[in-house]
């Protein structure tokens, strides 16, 4: 067995997009403000009907008000919904002048939001567990991503057929110390495989190297984050393998303090209602969202018709309403929650007892989703048909 902390759940992701995405300018400042408060896209007019005037803005005497928005890594494909709701004003559009800026990694905008630094930033469910149960009072209000971001692969015409079936095989790994092994490793356990003693896991790396680990028939099967399996099946005609209630293991969630909720719940409100009209916007065209982006941030988008889409794609998979949400974005889901605690109890990596209920709220969903959906979706085809 190969151990890892689950908190690096999003660096593996961060290294997969570093090794294939041409944005090397981005990370030499990765410490500083991506775009403060930028306007609409200079070449593009995007129709805002059903922005937040309607349900409240969080101007201050007609002021905009300023936020800071921290992200684990600046890329704008797995974090469309903040990039998007900038290119797009609808912060402006909810009174909001937002700040984006980038840490390092998860545990690190959990640790500058419990310091009071930021008002709030996305961050993968481990650090923010361990930062509750270490008695900093944080809450989850909004989840963004509400899947999995990890899958698993084996070439097309493989024998297996279910994960049990794996028992006795090599499955590669982009890193044998990285955040995709425990959740590999629970995936397995799940499905009556013993990973210490059934299954060898090795790493391989990415791309060229992992095709030719399975043309050499050194492994079964891979394990790793969506952008590493896209960038693979340019190499190799694969076939993924359902996770089952794995899959509904949210990511990326906003996290912010409980004080910010007692003391402004307004600005959470209209944070995520401007995510969820850039979410609206996307799920209607991932084209017309490329387009915004692009010309907001040219660097992040060079390949919009290829790789780019095949992202926004690959996150739009794993940033899917749930099932149980009625069609609301940012609900929270609490068996992915208690997933989530059982799997870091069953490795004893919890350090205390914590209630689900102790990590998130669902009282805001309803101003998340209070906007004109039909409009927006209408603004999005709107580009995308202009754009044709």
């Amino acid at each position: 067995m190969v151990t890892m902390d689950l908190d690096d759940e999003e660096n593996v992701l961060m290294a997969g997009i570093v090794s294939r995405i041409r944005f090397f300018a981005l990370i030499a400042v990765m410490s500083l403000a991506v775009a403060a408060c930028g306007g609409s896209t200079s070449g593009t007019t995007v129709e805002t009907d059903g922005s937040g005037t309607d349900a409240g803005s969080c101007a201050t005497d007609g002021e905009l008000s300023d936020v800071t928005i921290l992200l684990p890594f600046p890329f704008a494909v797995p974090f469309f919904s903040v990039f998007g709701a900038e290119a797009l004003d609808y912060f402006e559009d909810e009174g909001l002048n937002v700040a984006i800026e980038t840490a390092d990694g998860s545990a690190s905008v959990v640790q500058q939001v419990a310091a009071g630094n930021v008002e709030m930033g996305l961050a993968d469910p481990g650090p923010i567990i361990d930062a509750v149960a270490a008695g900093e009072e944080l809450v989850v209000p909004y989840v963004y991503q509400t899947g999995l971001i990890y899958g698993l692969v084996a070439p097309g015409g493989a024998p297996f057929e279910e994960i049990a079936d794996f028992a006795g095989e090599t499955i590669g790994v982009s890193e044998a110390t990285a955040g995709e092994v425990p959740f590999l490793e629970g995936l397995l356990a799940t499905n009556g495989v013993d990973p210490d003693t059934e299954v060898q896991i090795v790493e391989t790396g990415a791309g060229a190297s992992t095709a030719a680990a399975f043309d050499a028939d050194r492994i079964a099967a891979y394990f790793s984050d969506y952008f590493n399996i896209i960038e693979l099946g340019f190499e190799v005609e694969l076939q993924e393998y359902d996770l089952g209630e794995f899959a509904l293991l949210h990511a990326a969630s906003l996290v912010t303090s409980t004080a910010t909720i007692d003391n402004n719940k307004q600005l959470i409100e209209c944070v995520g209602r401007a995510m969820a009209k850039a979410t609206e916007f996307t799920f209607a065209s991932p084209e017309a969202m490329l387009i915004a982006i692009g010309e907001d941030y040219p660097d992040q988008v060079t390949d919009p018709e290829g790789f780019d889409l095949l992202a926004l794609e690959g996150t739009m998979q794993r940033t899917k309403q749930y099932d149980e949400s009625g069609e609301m974005w940012g609900w929270n889901r609490p068996d992915s929650w208690q997933g989530y605690l059982d799997l870091l109890s069953a490795r004893g990596e919890l350090t205390s007892e914590l209630d689900r209920e102790d990590l998130y709220t669902n009282d805001l969903v309803d101003a998340f989703n209070s906007f004109d959906k039909a409009a927006v979706r209408q603004a999005a085809n709107d580009l995308a048909a202009s754009a044709g």
